[in-house]
């Protein structure tokens, strides 16, 4: 990746070109929530496919008040669609490969993205700000499919100067993904939960 004097440091940074800079996203305010958002976001995160009748019993709110506070979560960004999980493995994808990508001093990042966003198998690209410029994840099939992936696509394209292939040998399965960051309660998991009065 190109990179630029920083005026303050003297160290080279990346070159953030305005094209690369259309492509990451953007940065946004948080925004300020309340308990029942983050019950709320736990519950969806669980299962996104709960009616709101049923999440505004877990809150003890009304239905059209559930609705408006999840509306406003989608219009402050903090969900951004409800989708499925996939299971690679079922769909015959069981190896995740994880390679961080070092470009070269005069590549352009944007068309290095450009040609990874290309394969099929890319599940993510990550920009970096490291030693590796961009950190890639790809689903395959099976080690005939990996050497596929990097003869037919990685070592073919300009501006990668080093990359690794790690293959992960497996997933660490999280409960509660969400509760150190929403910063729930424990105690209420163990405990019975008492009845809430209804809000509007």
């Amino acid at each position: 990746m190109s990179a630029a004097t920083s005026p303050r440091s003297g160290e080279e940074t990346p070159d953030e070109t305005p094209g690369l800079r259309q492509i990451l996203e953007p940065d946004r305010e948080p925004l300020d929530l309340d308990d029942v958002d983050r019950q709320l976001l736990q519950h969806l995160h669980e299962d996104a496919r709960q009616p709101i009748r049923t999440l505004a019993a877990e809150v003890g709110m009304s239905a059209p008040a559930v609705a408006e506070r999840i509306a406003r979560l989608e219009r402050g960004h903090v969900i951004r669609r409800r989708t499925i999980e996939l299971d690679w493995a079922a769909l015959g994808y069981p190896l995740l490969v994880v390679m961080p990508i070092k470009l070269t001093a005069s590549a352009d990042a944007l068309d290095v993205i450009t040609e990874l966003r290309r394969i099929p198998s890319l599940t993510e690209v990550l920009v970096l700000a490291s030693r590796y410029d961009l950190m890639a994840r790809f689903r395959v099939r099976d080690h005939a499919d990996l050497q596929r992936l990097l003869i037919e696509h990685i070592w073919t394209i300009p501006g990668i100067e080093d990359s690794e292939a790690m293959i992960s040998i497996g997933r660490l399965a999280d409960q509660s993904p969400l509760r150190h960051v929403l910063a729930l309660d424990d105690a209420s998991s163990s405990s019975p939960t008492p009845t809430r009065r209804r809000r509007s």
